[in-house]
């Protein structure tokens, strides 16, 4: 009985693992929001680019369209 009194974790040992991978989770998540923050940045600016040359196509067409 000594025996497995010795391998089995205690519960201390068992809440600092617990504490240890929320920790890890919690840096996980944080670092995910960031790259997140990033994309949706990047996202935003090409939608706004993607506006800006449709309105330069628009104007071109305009242009350059033969009289009737």
């Amino acid at each position: 009985m000594s025996n497995e009194n010795v391998t089995k974790p205690t519960l201390d040992t068992i809440l600092e693992r617990m504490a240890l991978m929320e920790a890890r989770l919690t840096d996980r998540l944080e670092r995910m929001d960031v790259r997140l923050d990033r994309i949706e940045s990047e996202v935003k600016q090409t939608h706004s680019e993607l506006f800006t040359l449709r309105a330069d196509f628009k104007e071109f067409s305009r242009s350059h369209k033969e009289p009737a």
